[in-house]
């Protein structure tokens, strides 16, 4: 039994008592006006009734809205409160249906504010017992699909209170926070229902994500939290959004999702002398982990609130009490031990007892047998002053399999490739093992991201 000082887990039935409670309290923001936490709680409550009227019941599917809206997360507390099962997908990722039908069936969708009855596709075996399990402990489920940042996206099954449960209510003075990332995207979602169970003010974000439009939002809106990645957080330094617009208003930035490199954020603290830097990580499997900020890496503080790591050959290992159940698309071996997600994410113990996360393990360059991780080049070649932004990525080799290449924004006079690689050897060459450097040069005007913002490492 909760006392007055224990924290409240966050749930899909405090959304109720929370709109009581704060009433005329903004929760949400755009260019059309405010909205209060009685218009929340309301939609919310309108939502639920919908789908109860239509005569949907706990354990279903329902597609929803994946955009970063009030009107998104109105179907999802609603849909939930019935105990369905939510799957936000953005309408541009809506042709992954076609495959997600093969191993779940879809019972409903919402389509442009209207709840449509589906019907289609069957739950594979797999799936079935995932989704047995969910309705075992009676509670709603939330289906992602991962980003595929090297490759094909997976699509997952969590426990949405087990996920929510993460969360304290609290009160405190509002900030106004721009989410980035969408609410299909364990990103954006967890930054929503934190920022609703701190009684934070969400505001829109600009229907084009370009670096200027998004300045534009915070200079207009007074944003004070930018939750970003490393890849967005340049693009706005190298389109010199950051001195277009007035950024004054900024104080949080937390960051992740990729790693950091040094030499990034050393140029952000300059461009934005007020902001507070914060790092964060998590995976879509797990949901956010309790972090220690480091300018060389992520690390992971010791064991907190029933989270827990361990190394095991080399590869990270998290314990989570937001695990998710697994994957409904198939392949449950990365959730084969007993309450543990094998991440694919490389790691190393520190001396202090902390952790440091090296990068993915699908990611490896193999250089002759010799393996290479791109982030720890990428974040050398960007303390090179003319390189703006870099990715490193394996190039096929007759002799060696792999060798390293690089794509390179370059702001020097020298436009020649070769010339340009013979000037980034001489500056990063003794900095970098022999087998690090790269062979293939690349200048670029751009360099790939995926629809989360995080380098993309799927080469052309």
């Amino acid at each position: 039994m909760n006392t007055p000082s224990d924290p409240i887990p966050f749930s899909v039935e405090t959304i109720r008592e929370l709109a009581q409670r704060r009433q005329g309290a903004v929760v949400w923001l755009d260019d059309h006006g405010v909205r209060d936490w009685a218009q929340f709680g309301r939609a919310v409550e309108v939502v639920w009734q919908r789908c109860a009227s239509v005569g949907a019941v706990a354990g279903e599917v329902i597609i929803l809205p994946g955009e970063a809206s009030f009107e998104t997360l109105a179907w999802l507390f609603g849909a939930a409160a019935l105990g369905l099962i939510v799957a936000p997908l953005r309408r541009e990722r809506w042709s992954e249906l076609q495959g997600w039908k093969e191993f779940i069936h879809i019972d409903w969708l919402v389509q442009h504010d209207r709840l449509e009855r589906v019907g289609a596709g069957s739950s594979s075996p797999i799936a079935a017992a995932l989704l047995e399990e969910l309705s075992l402990r009676q509670h709603p489920g939330l289906i992602l699909a991962t980003g595929g940042t090297t490759g094909a996206p997976k699509v997952l099954l969590h426990d949405l209170r087990a996920l929510l449960a993460t969360v304290s209510v609290r009160e405190g003075r509002p900030r106004r926070i721009l989410p980035l990332m969408r609410f299909d995207h364990i990103g954006g979602l967890d930054m929503a229902w934190r920022a609703l169970a701190g009684g934070q003010v969400l505001v829109a974000p600009p229907l084009d994500l370009a670096p200027d439009a998004i300045a534009a939002t915070i200079a207009r809106h007074q944003i004070e939290v930018l939750p970003a990645t490393p890849s967005l957080l340049n693009m706005l330094l190298i389109t010199e959004a950051t001195l277009k617009h007035d950024l004054s208003s900024l104080r949080v930035v937390p960051y992740g999702a990729e790693p950091m490199p040094g030499g990034l954020l050393e140029r952000l603290q300059l461009a934005l002398p007020q902001v507070q830097f914060v790092q964060r990580f998590g995976t879509s499997e797990t949901g956010a982990l309790p972090v220690q900020s480091s300018g060389d890496g992520l690390k992971l503080s010791a064991a907190v609130d029933g989270f827990a790591w361990k190394v095991v050959a080399g590869e990270l290992w998290i314990k989570s009490p937001a695990r998710a159940l697994g994957y409904l698309s198939g392949d449950g071996r990365k959730f084969a031990e007993a309450g543990w997600f094998q991440t694919g994410d490389l790691a190393e113990v520190l001396s202090d007892g902390t952790l440091r996360v090296l990068g993915r393990r699908d990611e490896l360059i193999n250089v002759g047998g010799e393996k290479v991780l791109p982030a720890g080049v990428e974040s050398v070649l960007l303390t090179h002053p003319a390189v703006i932004d870099c990715r490193v990525m394996a190039v096929p080799n007759a002799v060696l399999g792999q060798v390293v290449g690089a794509e390179i924004i370059w702001r020097g006079e020298e436009r020649d490739p070769i010339a340009v690689k013979r000037l980034l050897l001489a500056h990063v060459g003794g900095r970098l093992p022999r087998f690090h450097l790269p062979t293939v040069v690349r200048l670029v005007e751009s360099i790939a991201t995926t629809r989360n913002f995080k380098k993309s490492r799927v080469n052309p």
